[in-house]
């Protein structure tokens, strides 16, 4: 894929971006004309061909994150992005100019729903051959948060209790995922599967085949029944929509069982400190980006034994609509923008 006539070896000059001027709904969120930045050492350019769009976005579009965005001037969100890479900084190996990537980006609103954006070189993976980049930038913040979360749960679990761990034993852990068919959950029902779980699902009936699909063993209807207080047991719960509590969901761990939730709150935080000796954990996931991470995630997605699943694509100029989908809490998978349609 040609890199566009547009963008110099340099990064100069200017882009079109969706921009978020002040705090509110969707309509906050307008398309135009900004300054391209350039990369610097250990930093690359990308011109973005497709951006994802996480609940972290319309989150910190409504003011809920103040504190970490207000300082912001120019509010950019976009936390993952698919492309081409356009220009390369100073010390970065391994890439060059016309390498199809993929990356989540840094920062508190990340700058992905552009047409190009500078990203740290140490975020950005090859782009799986098999996937678009449509479905390829529905992966970086959503798998690996999914990964972080599930496969150091278990871990945690494994040494929380060594005498549980014979041979054979983590094909007997027992994972539930709180929303599990959406963009993170889709991704831990099948790297909760790859790691040897068993896992039950939480989620709307309408999309109990999905996640069967997907790997889950048990698939519960949250309409109809409450995880929470159904006697069964896990090693794991980890709850991507972040609506249950750790004192809610402790009574339904097993010993040295771990609690892990989306939801960076004081309340959460404290859960987590307060159960550092206790048997049951508490954890708090923030994704961090990691190239390496997306390379092992793309090896995975060429072989077939992870997918993406895509709920609905929007250009550039349906930002606002896209949001509005994504709040309305229905996605089955990811939601992406296609800036370069």
């Amino acid at each position: 894929m040609s890199v566009s006539e547009n963008a110099d070896a340099s990064g100069a000059g200017k882009m079109r971006a969706v921009v978020a001027r002040g705090y509110g709904g969707s309509k906050v969120l307008r398309l135009e004309e900004v300054a391209r930045s350039r990369p610097g050492r250990g930093e690359m350019l990308i011109e973005v061909h497709a951006a994802g769009i996480n609940p972290v976005d319309w989150r910190l579009r409504r003011g809920e994150m103040r504190l970490l965005s207000g300082l912001k001037r120019i509010r950019i969100p976009g936390r993952d992005v698919a492309g081409v890479v356009a220009a390369v900084g100073e010390g970065v190996e391994g890439f060059r100019a016309g390498d199809e990537v993929y990356a989540m980006l840094g920062g508190v609103f990340g700058g992905g729903y552009a047409e190009y954006v500078v990203v740290e070189a140490g975020a950005v993976a090859s782009m799986p051959e098999k996937l678009s980049f449509e479905e390829a930038a529905g992966v970086p913040l959503a798998a690996l948060t999914a990964l972080q979360a599930v496969r150091n749960a278990l871990r945690e679990v494994k040494e929380n209790a060594p005498h549980a761990c014979d041979a054979g034993a983590l094909e007997r852990r027992r994972v539930l995922i709180n929303g599990a068919s959406g963009g993170v959950g889709t991704f831990a029902v099948q790297l909760a599967k790859i790691f040897g779980a068993e896992v039950t699902a939480v989620c709307g009936a309408h999309n109990a085949g999905l996640v069967r699909e997907l790997g889950a063993a048990r698939v519960i209807d949250y309409e109809e029944e409450d995880f929470a207080s159904s006697g069964e047991a896990y090693d794991v719960i980890f709850d991507v929509v972040a609506n249950r509590s750790y004192r809610v969901c402790k009574k339904v761990l097993r010993p040295g069982g771990v609690y892990v939730t989306t939801e960076p709150g004081p309340r959460q935080y404290a859960s987590q400190v307060l159960t550092m000796p206790a048997d049951k954990k508490a954890r708090v996931v923030l994704a961090k980006p990691s190239g390496d991470e997306l390379s092992m995630l793309g090896t995975l997605l060429d072989a077939g034994r992870l997918c993406v699943v895509l709920d609905r694509v929007y250009s550039l100029e349906e930002v606002a609509e896209a949001h509005a989908h994504g709040e309305a809490g229905h996605e089955s998978g990811k939601t992406v923008l296609s800036v370069r349609r």
